[in-house]
């Protein structure tokens, strides 16, 4: 067997797995996006005293509106996870309406449970 013409071989040697660092460098403002998201939605859920009530958008919006910008930037840079954006803004949306989410999930948990139990009995 002949080895094969140097001119068909690739170019570069097949890639291994990104490293973190260039990761993290390549979706800085997505992975800040889910940052600032999830800090806005614990901050939010420890400082809420009635959880069923609607917190105060003078501390859940400054989260959101960073979040958004951070998130719109990370689509515009075309970042290749768009999964971390996206979280970030939805869990800043999710702490401004954290009293109607939490009633929500107890109806559809609630819910569920009842057609669980009605769908074994019957």
């Amino acid at each position: 067997m002949s080895t094969p013409d140097p001119s068909l071989r690739p170019a570069t040697a097949a890639a291994g797995p990104e490293p973190a660092a260039q990761w993290v460098a390549k979706n800085a403002t997505g992975l800040a996006a889910l940052v600032v998201g999830a800090v806005g939605f614990v901050v939010t859920f420890m400082v809420q005293d009635p959880l069923w009530s609607m917190p105060d958008h003078r501390l859940t919006v400054p989260f959101f509106g960073l979040a958004l910008v951070l998130g719109v930037v990370s689509v515009a840079r075309r970042e290749s996870t768009l999964v971390l954006p996206v979280a970030g803004v939805a869990l800043a949306g999710l702490a401004m309406v954290l009293g109607w989410f939490l009633v929500m999930a107890l109806i559809v948990a609630v819910a569920a449970i009842v057609i669980l139990i009605m769908s074994m009995v019957m």
